[in-house]
């Protein structure tokens, strides 16, 4: 064999070689673009399911107009049966809506990666990701329904009572007594007025 033809299949087989390297690399890429592409999509419509949960939630939850309504009715009803009480009318102010807690489900990951560069540098990359998904009760409908976790009724602000009786300053108090029981607000947050 002559230096040539050692050369000629030296080359060769580094063209070869160069080749399949480079098909790994670009196969490689691909499978990272793809990949990369699901993670993304994943945690989109991961978000996006915890937002329209979220929005369900607040179509299901109770107003604060009708919770509002049933604690007056309510209270004007037992105010009503007081000694020295007649003909009430109640005025209840909420702070915010009801808040409604579903049950999350959480998965941490954490990972590390230790890089090496051609001049013999190490370089350390750290990557944590969470993902929460709301926690979905089975039920006979179409939709399955979030699992409720608990549900805060909002915080009472200020009370108006106006009552037949109330000027005398011994009606006043019961009446007052009464929404402070009842509702556990303070006094100066309770106003009673005659009719």
């Amino acid at each position: 064999m002559d230096f040539n033809t050692i050369k000629e299949k030296l080359y060769n087989m580094g063209t070869k070689k160069l080749l399949q390297n480079l098909l790994i690399v670009s196969l490689v890429a691909a499978i990272l673009v793809i990949s990369s592409g699901t993670f993304f999509t994943n945690s989109k419509q991961n978000r996006n399911s915890i937002e329209g949960t979220d929005i369900q939630l607040n179509r299901q939850s109770i107003s604060q107009v009708t919770y509002e309504e049933q604690l007056e009715s309510k209270l004007k009803s037992i105010l009503q049966q007081i000694a020295g009480v007649g003909e009430v009318s109640v005025m209840i102010t909420l702070k915010a809506g009801k808040e409604v807690v579903p049950a999350l489900n959480t998965v941490e990951s954490e990972s590390q990666t230790d890089e090496r560069d051609g001049d013999g540098g190490t370089r350390t990359v750290m990557q944590n990701s969470t993902d929460k998904k709301v926690v979905l009760k089975n039920s006979s409908s179409a939709q399955d329904q979030p699992f409720i976790v608990k549900e805060v009724m909002p915080e009472v602000l200020g009370v108006i009572v106006v009552a037949e009786g109330a000027e005398s300053p011994v009606v006043i108090e019961r009446l007052t007594e009464a929404v402070q029981t009842v509702l556990g607000v303070s006094a100066f947050r309770v106003k009673v007025y005659p009719k």
